[in-house]
């Protein structure tokens, strides 16, 4: 008796120092509002405005672009760190961009991949903007097709 007594006092008092081993979950940045997001691409340079709404750990939008108006989809924030889509019809053909990065402040700062395009991820920045006034994008748009410089 004595002996079962003691192993269920180890265990209650032990049950509380796992549940401390379980790091705090930390909440997601408030990302919701305008952002002007810049980039240099293979093809050039854009920056393009992005309206993000957010729920939890959530996001969605629009983005305003060379290519038309873009909704953000997959989205997602988890502590600092966000990702989402933006999917564009370039001559027939979906391609979809790919944004991962972290946000600091008013700065998000990260990297955007291309998949089955052939080109190297490249970085992006974005600083987020008073107003709801949209921008457009910027002439240079990711994926425009024209002659290159010798």
């Amino acid at each position: 008796m004595k002996r079962s007594t003691a192993v269920l006092t180890l265990a209650l008092l032990a049950s509380p120092l796992c549940a401390q081993d379980t790091p705090a979950k930390t909440p997601p940045v408030n990302i919701a509002g305008n952002w002007d997001v810049s980039f240099t691409s293979p093809q050039g340079a854009a920056t393009w405005r992005i309206k993000f709404e957010q729920s939890a750990d959530t996001l969605w939008g629009t983005a305003t672009t060379d290519f038309g108006a873009l909704s953000v989809t997959n989205g997602w924030v988890t502590g600092s760190d966000l990702a989402f889509t933006l999917t564009l019809d370039f001559n027939g053909q979906s391609i979809s961009l790919n944004f991962t990065g972290t946000a600091k402040g008013d700065t998000i700062n990260g990297q955007i991949d291309v998949p089955g395009v052939g080109i190297q991820p490249f970085a992006f920045s974005g600083l987020k903007v008073n107003g709801a006034s949209a921008t457009g994008g910027t002439a240079g748009g990711a994926f425009v097709d024209r002659p290159r410089r010798r």
